[in-house]
Parts: structure tokens; C-alpha cells; sequence
């Protein structure tokens, strides 16, 4: 088991988010986080990612309590793609991308051949590699998440976290990502964990996934199952105008 999240729950003061969310989470699965604005999404994911601290329950790691690890530790097993990072200093894309590779190095170690190797397949992989002596500051909101995508897939994680992180890139592109995200689930026995608005590529990309709506569970499990149409009506209040086997097709509102 990769994850194991039993009861956990949080409030900003007397605002309730995550109430009592219980759900585990197999290796080399792709899961999804959906839910409508405000639902605890990512909360959620800062928590399993030990960035907030949660007020009770527990979430295991690799069947470790996530407050036993070491920051410099967690890092070699996990890597995060925020949905933003604001990045102001001007380093080259090949230098953000090396910084993956950060959680492996002393303070004062260098790069090694084989560490180049992995910063430029990880490059190689995101259609960056073009983009290696180019400012990062200089890049579109877009051609900067692959580089921090890539960055991530430097860093070598068992563990990737993504909050909506492709969606300041076109759809040639999200679509790309997801699809190398799904193939080392399965090559490499990659855990996957991504906040998706989009409910279509939820249901075409995602093993399995959570719905959570004012901070609680709705339903947790294999994406064709769990993304029906009138679980999608209850919770986002929209309609399926048509269903196929490879996924949703059609949304409107009520």
C-alpha cells in the first residue's frame, strides 16, 4: 500500500474542510481528486503530501505515520507539481530541471553523468529539451509547467502529486503528459495522485477516483464505476447528455 489515509479531518477555525476522508491507495495507481470548488481538494492533497497538519486521523506513506519522515527524506520518494510556481529568478530550464535531482546530492555535490541522464530524458520526455538554455522566466505559463513537470520526473519520485498542474497547457499537451503519467504507472509501478477539473480525462487517464464534496468522500474507486452519471448530476449539479465506453463526451448544466 502507497497511501493510507484513515479519518482525517481539518478546519480553518470553525470552518470544517476535510471531514473524516478514509481511502488507500495501491501502487502504481493513476488517481484522480475531483470535486467542485471548495470541496477540500487541495487540502487534501497537502495533507497526504505533509504540508498542512492535519487535525486527527492518520495518512501512512509506504506504511509510514507522514509526520515520521524528514523533509529532505520525503522528498526522495515524492515529488509535487503545484498548479503555479512562481519563479523569478532567472535560471536556465536546464538548471530548474536539475534541481530535481537536489533531494540526491550533498549541499556541496555536483552533478554526476548519470544525474545529466536523468535531467535530460526527463526533458526529453516533456518536449523540453529545446527549452535547456532558455530563461524559465521568458517561457509561457504553459511551456513552464512541462519544465516543472520535468523537473518532477527528474527527481525520480515513486510518488507524483499534481494540483490541476496541466491546466495552463493546451490540450495537445495535457493530453501528452497524462498519457506518459499513465504509462510509467504501468511501466514503472508509479504512484500517480492529481486534482483533475476536467471529468472527461478523469474518466480516460484515471485507475481509480475520489469524489469529495464539502469536504467529505462521496465515493472512492475504479473511474468507470465511481464516474457515473448520477453521481456526477448529485454532485456538480450538471448532466450527462451522453455516455460511451471511453468516457463521458458531453456535459451541460441542469
Amino acid at each position: 500500500m502507497m497511501i493510507k489515509i484513515a479519518n482525517v479531518q481539518f478546519g480553518y477555525a470553525a470552518k470544517q474542510v476535510l471531514n473524516d476522508i478514509s481511502l488507500s491507495i495501491e501502487r502504481g495507481s493513476f488517481c484522480g481528486i475531483v470535486g467542485p470548488n471548495g470541496s477540500g481538494k487541495t487540502t487534501l492533497l497537502n495533507a497526504i503530501t505533509g504540508q498542512l497538519k492535519f487535525a486527527s486521523g492518520s495518512i501512512k506513506i509506504k506504511g509510514r505515520d507522514i509526520s515520521s519522515y524528514r523533509i529532505e527524506e520525503l522528498a526522495r520518494h515524492i515529488a509535487i507539481v503545484p498548479q503555479n510556481m512562481d519563479i523569478r529568478f532567472p535560471y536556465t530550464c536546464l538548471e530548474i530541471v536539475s534541481m530535481g535531482r537536489t533531494p540526491f546530492k550533498s549541499r556541496l555535490q555536483g552533478l554526476t553523468s548519470e544525474d545529466l541522464d536523468v535531467v535530460e530524458n526527463a526533458m526529453k520526455l516533456t518536449d523540453t529539451l529545446d527549452f535547456a538554455g532558455r530563461l524559465v522566466t521568458e517561457l509561457s505559463g504553459g511551456e513552464r509547467q512541462r519544465v516543472i513537470f520535468a523537473k518532477a520526473l527528474a527527481q525520480q519520485p515513486e510518488l507524483l502529486f499534481l494540483d490541476e498542474s496541466f491546466s495552463n497547457m493546451d490540450i495537445y499537451y495535457s493530453i501528452k503528459c497524462l498519457n506518459l503519467l499513465k504509462k510509467l504507472c504501468a511501466s514503472q509501478g508509479l504512484t500517480v495522485v492529481s486534482i483533475i477539473h476536467d471529468l472527461n480525462l478523469a474518466s480516460t487517464f484515471c485507475s481509480e477516483v475520489a469524489v469529495l464534496k464539502q469536504g467529505k468522500l462521496v465515493k472512492y474507486g475504479q473511474a468507470p464505476a465511481v464516474l457515473a452519471p448520477e453521481l456526477i448530476q448529485e454532485v456538480f449539479n450538471i448532466k450527462v447528455v451522453r455516455a460511451g465506453e471511453t468516457g463521458l463526451a458531453v456535459l451541460s448544466e441542469l
